[in-house]
């Protein structure tokens, strides 16, 4: 038994001494091997996290602006009569004083998407859709600073200055908002054409013309069926045309030499392109007809959207500092300013002057020509800071751990931060309240302060009969939610009413000699009057003894003719309705 068990613990000995020495086993180099990486594009700097804090927040203050009582609400009702019949109006539906003035409707698609999307979602999806095209317009201009900087914080900084100078315009929510879009879209395109030549050592590079040669038809085509204001785009690209052909001529010092120049005819063919491509909307030629007719319409310079740029307004004072930033760069970078630019900012920066409604125009021009300027002036005066490092210090490693080094500055950290930053935005905005619940915004906070909502309620209790004197500027809200059907005196769409109508408007508004006998003339059976701003036309409407005050809050006052037995014998006054 002893030999036995000798044998026994050698063996288990041998056993095991030969599992010891074998090594272990390892993938044969012929069996796939699974191993998670993450490119190193996606590890970003804090410089990327603040940019995305401030579109972020941007994101964020857009869902938050009210819906105001302003054109929105007559486009709306524009755009629900398109949607019910099928076709576009011919005479204002919702002014009747305008039966019979031709209406050329060059906003028909944005009313149309105004009224599916409110028909969809209620006005809290208008709030979202605003939000969206402001934010995108806005991340357009700084992707195309970006393209001339390679900055993602300095372009960001620069198009926040443009969204400060422009800020008049685009708190409104209104069609313009899509042609602003539409015009960031193309100062991209061109922006990228031009960067990708001068970056190019080919003499003639065409890489990317395709995005012209298909974006330039489709951005004109949407937009002139989505606002007039198409030829802002046709100007943009004739603002590049001129500077690529004073370029030729200060280069070469020849007219022939701009002639054979093949990117000058290449943006001729686009311009030409933009104008065929107009053309693709249901009224063709008479598109351009009619956006001339309009801008030179008589009854637009009484309102102050149309009126030259003051230094009494806010937008004057942003303008001015714009000139002044503009000046500070000319003098101070070493980066010669493009032809284009120049001749790009000369227009829109006179077209702002004489009407303050091109500020947010110029305002995106500003941005695109200002960013790589302010970018020479952040590179030299900051080189030290802003040179990147050639070397990674060296970290003791193991062989098995082989994660792809990083470049310094870059950290997973800030793209997970970025992505909370996004998520946070999401989760304060309106369009998050359907996924994530939340009490819905008050009427105060969605329609603003500014709209006459108790008004609208006593409204709907009490529907007016015959012609109606309202203020012009809440013709539009009255539209939408007063009663139906309204006979309103005057809306936002002013070019439509005749220009005696529009007078006589602003005779019995402003209490002018002859108001009373005007207000007769009309058979104007009530007066809604603003306390704000027509306290005059209050104290007189009091005065006479053929009205009487039926309502009155804090923000408007209602009156209505008295019947002509009541007039005659002076009959006392009823007491007016309150609301505070």
């Amino acid at each position: 038994m002893s030999t036995e068990h000798a044998m026994s613990d050698s063996l288990e000995r041998s056993a095991t001494s030969v599992v010891d020495a074998v090594p272990p086993s390892r993938p044969s180099s012929l069996d796939p091997e699974l191993i998670p990486v993450l490119s190193s594009r996606w590890a970003l700097t804090w410089k990327h996290l603040a940019a995305t804090a401030m579109f972020g927040a941007l994101f964020v203050f857009l869902n938050h602006i009210p819906l105001r009582g302003t054109d929105l609400w007559g486009h709306l009702e524009w755009g629900k009569r398109i949607l019910a019949e099928r076709s576009i109006p011919t005479e204002d539906p919702i002014q009747p004083l305008a039966v019979g003035m031709q209406v050329v409707d060059l906003s028909w698609l944005s009313q149309a998407i105004y009224a599916a999307v409110e028909q969809a979602g209620g006005p809290i999806a208008l709030v979202g859709l605003f939000t969206l095209t402001v934010w995108l317009t806005y991340l357009l201009v700084a992707r195309t600073c970006y393209l001339q900087t390679r900055s993602a914080l300095l372009s960001t900084v620069v198009t926040m200055a443009a969204l400060g100078i422009g800020w008049s315009r685009i708190s409104t929510i209104r069609p313009e908002n899509f042609a602003l879009l539409l015009f960031a879209a193309l100062l991209w395109l061109l922006v990228g054409r031009r960067v990708r030549r001068d970056e190019s050592v080919l003499a003639d590079d065409t890489r990317g013309d395709w995005r012209l040669w298909l974006g330039i038809p489709v951005i004109f085509a949407l937009w002139a069926n989505l606002h007039g204001s198409f030829f802002c785009g046709l100007a943009l690209l004739g603002c590049y045309l001129v500077g690529r052909v004073c370029e030729v001529l200060w280069n070469e010092r020849s007219v022939r030499a701009v002639l054979l120049d093949r990117e000058v005819r290449r943006l001729l063919y686009w311009c030409e392109l933009a104008a065929a491509a107009v053309l693709v909307n249901p009224y063709t030629m008479d598109a351009y007809v009619e956006a001339i007719r309009f801008s030179q319409n008589l009854n637009l310079r009484d309102v102050l959207e149309w009126a030259p740029l003051s230094l009494r307004l806010p937008a004057g004072w942003e303008f001015a500092a714009s000139v002044v930033a503009l000046g500070l760069l000319l003098r101070l970078s070493k980066r010669p300013f493009a032809a284009a630019d120049v001749a790009a900012l000369l227009l829109f920066g006179l077209a702002a002057t004489l009407q303050l409604r091109m500020i947010g125009w110029f305002a995106m021009v500003w941005a695109v020509a200002a960013a790589p300027h302010v970018a020479d002036l952040v590179t030299r005066w900051l080189a030290d800071r802003a040179a990147r490092r050639k070397h990674v210090a060296e970290t003791n490693v193991d062989v098995d751990d082989e994660a792809p080094s990083l470049p310094v500055g870059h950290s997973f950290r800030y793209t997970l931060g970025c992505l909370g930053v996004l998520w946070i935005a999401f989760a304060f905005s309106s369009l998050s309240r359907p996924l994530l619940g939340g009490a819905p915004r008050t009427p105060e906070a969605l329609f603003g302060e500014q709209s006459p909502q108790q008004l609208v309620a006593w409204l709907q209790k009490n529907p007016p009969t015959g012609q109606v004197l309202n203020p012009q500027y809440w013709g539009d809200w009255l539209a939408w939610a007063g009663p139906k059907p309204m006979q309103l005196f005057a809306t936002t769409n002013i070019h439509l009413t005749p220009r005696s109508v529009w007078q006589d408007y602003g005779r019995m508004v402003s209490t002018q000699p002859g108001w009373d006998t005007t207000l007769d003339r009309y058979r104007v059976q009530t007066v809604i009057v603003d306390r704000a701003l027509q306290a005059q036309l209050a104290r007189s409407l009091r005065t006479e003894p053929n009205w009487m005050l039926v309502y009155e809050d804090p923000q408007a006052q209602v009156f209505r003719r008295k019947p002509k037995a009541e007039s005659s014998t002076k009959a006392a006054e009823p007491k007016p309705t309150a609301c505070h």
